[in-house]
Parts: structure tokens; C-alpha cells; sequence
């Protein structure tokens, strides 16, 4: 077999042959690869799809959605419970160490949000 024919029989296919080069720099490119290895694609199949309307998967991942979600229904419960203190019930006093428990409460969890937000934010790369 010809080199010709290796070179004919290599480019076969819907893609064959058709190149658009681009020029980045060395920082775009190793940001492109970082983000086909994130979404599991090859660079070329990514920027084609990237191109052509493709939106990649989210980089949030379940688990980290269902914290979100828990995260976002504990600070609506310690909300309605502050509500209650103050608003509903302003003639039933509340003993100062459950207040001061519900405030740690909330400060555990807005620490827990803001690790969450962080780690997000460094998968994702921004």
C-alpha cells in the first residue's frame, strides 16, 4: 500500500479532512484541555461541539446540588424559627441559649455555604 493510500484510507469519514486552525495562547490552550478532560471529551470534539450551540454538562455535581438544597432549606427553617421569636410570639420570651444556639446554628451553615461556594468555584476554574 502507497503512502497515498494510508494518508486516504486515515481521513475517513464525515470529518475527513477538514481543518479550521485556530491560535491561542499557551494559557487558552491548556485551559481548553482542562475543560475537555472536565467534561470527558477529546479538545477537537469539544471545540467542534462548543461551536455549533453545545452546551457542556454542568460542573456541579449531584451531591453538591443536594447540599445546596439542604443547605437552602436549614436556612429557611432557622429563618421561620427567628421569625417566630421576634414577630409571632414578641410576649413569649425565649431563653437566651436557644437564641444563642440558633445563631451558632446559622453560623455553622453559612460557613458550610461559603466552603460549598469555594470548592465550586474551584472545580469550575473561575
Amino acid at each position: 500500500m502507497s503512502e497515498t493510500e494510508r494518508k486516504r484510507q486515515k481521513n475517513v469519514g464525515p470529518r475527513s479532512g477538514q481543518c479550521i486552525p485556530v491560535r491561542v495562547t499557551v494559557e487558552e490552550k491548556e485551559h481548553i484541555k482542562r475543560t475537555a478532560r472536565q467534561v470527558r471529551l477529546p479538545v477537537s470534539a469539544l471545540l467542534r461541539k462548543l461551536a455549533l450551540g453545545y452546551e457542556p454538562p454542568s460542573m456541579i455535581d449531584l451531591d453538591t446540588l443536594s447540599t445546596l438544597t439542604r443547605l437552602r432549606g436549614d436556612f429557611g427553617r432557622l429563618g421561620g424559627l427567628l421569625k417566630l421569636w421576634l414577630v409571632d410570639a414578641p410576649g413569649r420570651a425565649v431563653p437566651e441559649t436557644e437564641v444563642r444556639a440558633a445563631f451558632d446554628t446559622i453560623l455553622t451553615k453559612q460557613g458550610e455555604l461559603s466552603s460549598l461556594i469555594i470548592a465550586i468555584e474551584n472545580a469550575t476554574g473561575d
